[in-house]
């Protein structure tokens, strides 16, 4: 490793779009997409492609927030798991801390969709979204699915398997009016699943301010992640290139962000093979913390 800086940083055109105007954008959208006319599935795994940072799970699931980034900076929208040729996860989170790696596989359904019939007794739609769960965990539970999930995503790697491999899972499902209709109901709710499946409604759904530099990406080939979308908030940071320069179509997605004014993207878009460039050199060096452009 260098003992100094081995990158140059670039004055941009104007700054990246501050997280608290893109808050209050998404809170906006949010708000009027969800509480109008009833969204589908398909409508809302598009607003959630565009917006990643409303999705759960990016610094684990289970337990405290981790410090570290989820693998490739993204969100995975349906992620391929190899060899099961049943329903894939809508997303999935590769998050990770300094002991445990967590794929947070999410199922999405439709938010008009009821947690309980009228009797009480769980819907038979809701017994179907956690039954599918229940088969991507039977699906983990043999060692060779593993060892295929992790050579597909890039998880074989050492630093990887070093830590301990612990999927968990995440449903989002129907409005919080209605699951918690009453306290039994609520109560109700807690035990409908194991520990390692947390359930929710869309309304609790909110940006997280630390995914303000993550994407949304889809998986090709082995190893080939496409980059879907980014936020306006994006930046080039120096801590980052390494596995932004893993993704294909960032320049792309770039160009189509609605949020973006077109000197930012013309920015971005220039330096993106300085930064890939960069990381793939493996001259890593000091890296300040603070820089960015």
């Amino acid at each position: 490793m260098k003992f100094e800086r081995t990158y140059q940083i670039e004055t941009p055109p104007e700054p990246a779009m501050k997280w608290e105007a893109y808050e209050r954008l998404i809170v906006a959208e949010w708000d009027a997409f969800l509480n109008g006319e009833p969204p589908g599935e398909k409508a809302m795994q598009a607003f959630l492609e565009r917006h990643p940072s409303m999705m759960p799970g990016a610094f684990n699931l289970l337990g405290n927030e981790s410090g570290h980034y989820p693998w490739l900076c993204g969100l995975i929208s349906q992620p391929p798991l190899p060899s099961y040729d049943r329903r894939f996860p809508d997303f999935m989170w590769l998050s990770l801390n300094s002991e445990t790696e967590e794929p947070v596989l999410i199922e999405i359904e439709a938010p008009g969709k009821r947690w309980f019939t009228d009797s009480g007794n769980q819907t038979a739609q809701l017994t179907h979204a956690l039954n599918q769960i229940a088969e991507w965990k039977a699906w983990f539970g043999v060692s060779r699915n593993v060892e295929a999930f992790k050579a597909l995503y890039g998880l074989d790697r050492e630093a990887w398997c070093r830590r301990r491999f612990r999927p968990s899972y995440l449903l989002i499902y129907g409005r919080r009016e209605e699951a918690n209709a009453s306290p039994n109901l609520t109560e109700k709710r807690t035990y409908l699943h194991a520990d390692d499946i947390v359930t929710m409604t869309y309304d609790r759904l909110r940006p997280n301010p630390n995914a303000h530099q993550l994407v949304c990406m889809r998986p090709n080939v082995k190893g080939i992640f496409t980059a879907v979308s980014v936020p306006p908030t994006l930046k080039w940071i120096p801590g980052l290139a390494e596995d932004r320069a893993l993704l294909r179509g960032l320049d792309t997605a770039i160009e189509t962000n609605p949020y973006m004014s077109q000197a930012r993207k013309d920015f971005l878009v220039r330096r993106m093979d300085y930064w890939n460039d960069w990381a793939k050199r493996g001259e890593r060096g000091i890296i300040n913390s603070a820089d960015h452009e």
